[in-house]
């Protein structure tokens, strides 16, 4: 087998951050108190079923924390057109919708995740566990649940877990196996913000992911060995 080389983190690049749609969740983090924030990101392909977005809207608010939950709108649910032509308002109604906006903001659009990750109001993250969203989470020291929908992502909640700076149920499963109700995912977030352990550990894997790739670091001393090959 050939040798394997570890290198990262690896984070995104400024390139990213260009036009002003990313600074809209900054400044409505910027009045919340420091770690009192669940973000809520799937990633760029999960697509859910309009009933699963209901429970998962209706388990934010029932969480009792402030959240930044982005959607894709219309190509985020797999609707009937009438729905579909209404957005995310029509998929949840008015009642549940009203009580989102209230507690939370709403995102249809891209999002810069690594700036959101890094904000001081930012406590904890709800994420599909793709890779790239696994990274930023550690570099910026904020704990997970995981949700992984597909592919590498249920082994990579597993690593999470094992690394003790979050975790996962297994039992809710993956693309759409099951409905997972909007009381367990509120229970499911009280948990993890109330877990002090998991962002300990959170901060102790941030210092590492830092010294890794500071001058004389981890991912210095393996891009030397990449050049010796």
């Amino acid at each position: 087998m050939p040798p394997v080389l570890p290198f990262g983190p690896c984070m995104p690049c400024e390139f990213e951050k260009e036009g002003d749609q990313w600074r809209k969740p900054l400044k409505w983090l910027d009045d919340k108190p420091r770690g009192s924030v669940v973000f809520i990101n799937f990633g760029s392909s999960t697509v859910f079923e309009w009933d699963q977005i209901r429970e998962i809207a209706d388990g934010l608010v029932r969480s009792g924390s402030k959240f930044l939950l982005v959607v894709k709108d219309k190509k985020y649910f797999k609707v009937d057109d009438k729905k579909e032509e209404g957005g995310l308002e029509a998929v949840l109604g008015d009642e549940l919708m009203d009580r989102v906006r209230d507690k939370g903001l709403v995102m249809k659009e891209w999002v810069y995740q690594s700036g959101i990750l890094s904000h001081e109001a930012m406590g904890r993250f709800l994420s599909h566990c793709g890779w790239n969203s696994i990274v930023e989470a550690a570099w910026n020291g904020v704990p997970i649940f995981g949700w992984p929908q597909r592919g590498d992502q249920e082994m990579n909640a597993e690593v999470v877990e094992r690394s003790g700076w979050g975790t996962w149920n297994e039992n809710w499963g993956w693309m759409g196996e099951r409905l997972v109700r909007g009381e367990e995912i509120g229970d499911a977030i009280k948990v993890l913000m109330n877990n002090e352990s998991f962002k300990i550990r959170a901060s102790k894997i941030k210092e590492a992911a830092m010294k890794a790739r500071s001058v004389g670091g981890d991912c210095e001393v393996t891009l030397h060995k990449l050049f010796q090959k």
